[in-house]
């Protein structure tokens, strides 16, 4: 089984879209759980890419990708919210070196437009006593990856997307 970098970011970049779209308009349902679902099935598959540059034969990468999300603030939190998750907590030191305290789900139902209700959700992440947009942190994330993969010669993954 191939496990090329291109499926995974194409993955990545769709989940990010939903997220984009629960915090712009849910039209008109919306769930306090889906904001949260696919908070963290994006900061899954950002923090998973990682392990398909290290195993994406059709590829070369020198330079150690673990030191990159290590460095990249927004990536490090991606890998410590992912992490929380996976393993019911963080088992070793959070490799953001802060805290996540606590994630708030807030819902917004905005008045009747001529399309119908506009309801949207966003998330707020307490990191280190100070509140943070989950969505703010997945675009910076994103950004983060383009850069990476901009810096390897690789932008032609992020066009075809």
């Amino acid at each position: 089984m191939e496990h090329l970098v291109k499926e995974k970011y194409a993955q990545m970049i769709r989940v990010y879209r939903h997220l984009a779209q629960i915090s712009i308009n849910n039209g008109r349902k919306i769930s306090n759980v889906e904001a949260k679902d696919t908070a963290e099935d994006f900061f899954n598959q950002c923090y998973h890419l990682k392990d398909y540059f290290k195993k994406d034969k059709t590829i070369k990468i020198f330079d150690d990708v673990e030191k990159y999300i290590n460095k990249d603030p927004n990536l490090s939190l991606a890998a410590d919210y992912c992490n929380i998750f996976k393993h019911a907590g963080l088992n070793n030191k959070p490799r953001s070196g802060k805290k996540i305290e606590k994630i708030n789900t807030h819902i917004f139902l905005l008045d009747p437009t001529s399309q119908g209700k506009v309801n949207f959700s966003r998330l707020e992440i307490k990191i280190d006593g100070k509140s943070h947009d989950v969505f703010a942190i997945a675009t910076e994330c994103v950004k983060a990856w383009n850069k990476y993969l901009k810096k390897h010669g690789l932008q032609k993954i992020i066009e075809e997307v």
